[in-house]
């Protein structure tokens, strides 16, 4: 091939690779968060400002908040050994609420923006996570697991048994109160391990989360009373889970489906009451929850190892950004301080398209120096006398 040759398909290749960059860049769905570490459970501020994160940048997870567009990170909780983790904002964005401990014992704790002070909420002695605010700040629910010991006998060996249950309690600990009874239990070979927080209802009335197969989602009230049991609003032969209230007072949730090669989830909104009529927001997201939303549901937040590690992003809801969630799962826009930090260690907003492309281009630039230095050489060769 010469010289001539090697430039055209350079020049081809070039100008491909940074109209497939360009593609990638200009997609709806923004990367928040560029680092090594992990980030996630990210979640909404009251106001829509603010988006708090819990991430083990310094090790343990701690809790971060950043402005809606990755910029301003500011650490609201550290110390080697504290692990915090799903932060839960205050109704007026002045406190944050985490679970911290370790893999057995953890309790809810409130943090406080400003001053990073820190305030137990929980006395458990199992392990209580997920805390979530009633619209009036006044209590928390969370869930709590518990195991317990069978001793061995001459029959039988020792067993764990432990069971999982939503609580209820007021922000300074008092007034608990356990909402339900056998939610999940091990027994029965369920997930006695939280994936999502309880949620309110706008009025405070009533709580929405998951059955202990992750199948269905379940509404009760939000008022402890005897012998009282969760409804299931979704239907049978689904996993349908992670609700979140709107403030008109529906109901969002998503439905996941399994295959042997792809997974994906549809997005489904509907009163909160046994076989209300639902509607489709969005179908075939190529990502997985959990997922937060705003209030009005128009913009979703998620964290995904699609750029190869745990990143926080964010996406509206309308019909290019429900696109690009059913289609291409890597094309992402960095945004805020994400893209700074990215700058000189990554590529950022580039499909894998676009990096093969590059590939391709930077071999037929090799080629093309090669040949310039065989052509020079052969020019300044001295004939053999």
């Amino acid at each position: 091939m010469t010289v001539r040759a090697f430039r055209v398909v350079y020049l081809a290749l070039l100008v491909g690779m940074l109209s497939v960059n360009v593609t990638a860049a200009a997609s709806p769905i923004r990367q928040l968060t560029v680092s090594e570490s992990t980030n996630v459970r990210p979640t909404w501020s009251p106001d829509g400002k603010k988006i708090a994160y819990q991430s083990d940048k310094d090790g343990s997870f701690h809790i971060y908040v950043m402005d809606t567009d990755g910029s301003n990170t500011r650490q609201i909780s550290s110390g080697a050994d504290i692990d915090d983790r799903h932060p839960a904002w205050s109704p007026d964005g002045n406190t944050i609420a985490v679970d911290s401990g370790d893999a057995t014992h953890r309790e809810i704790w409130l943090i406080d923006i400003a001053s990073s002070k820190r305030t137990q909420v929980t006395k458990t002695g199992g392990i209580a996570t997920f805390p979530a605010w009633s619209p009036d700040g006044k209590r928390l629910a969370y869930y709590v697991y518990q195991s317990s010991y069978t001793p061995s006998t001459a029959t039988s060996a020792g067993q764990f048994k432990g069971t999982m249950d939503v609580y209820t309690a007021a922000r300074d600990g008092s007034g608990v109160a356990q909402m339900t009874n056998g939610l999940a239990s091990e027994a029965n070979s369920q997930c006695t391990f939280a994936c999502h927080s309880v949620r309110w209802s706008p009025d405070g009335s009533r709580i929405a989360f998951s059955d202990g197969d992750l199948m269905r989602v379940l509404v009760m009230s939000s008022t402890p009373q005897q012998n009282a049991a969760p409804t299931a609003i979704t239907p049978d032969g689904e996993r349908s889970h992670f609700p979140v209230f709107l403030s008109n007072g529906q109901v969002l949730y998503i439905t996941e489906h399994l295959s042997l090669d792809q997974s994906w989830t549809d997005l489904w909104q509907q009163d909160p009451t046994a076989g209300a009529q639902r509607d489709q927001i969005a179908q075939g997201i190529l990502a997985q929850g959990p997922f937060e939303f705003s209030k009005d549901g128009t913009q979703l937040l998620f964290a995904s190892p699609r750029s190869g590690n745990f990143e926080i992003y964010a996406v509206t809801l309308d019909d290019a950004g429900k696109q690009a969630l059913a289609t291409n799962p890597n094309a992402v826009t960095v945004v805020g301080s994400a893209a700074g930090a990215s700058a000189g260690i990554k590529l950022p907003g580039m499909s894998a398209e676009a990096y093969v492309l590059l590939g391709i281009a930077l071999f037929a630039v090799i080629g093309e120096v090669g040949l310039r230095i065989v052509r020079r050489r052969r020019r300044t060769r001295t004939p053999l006398s």
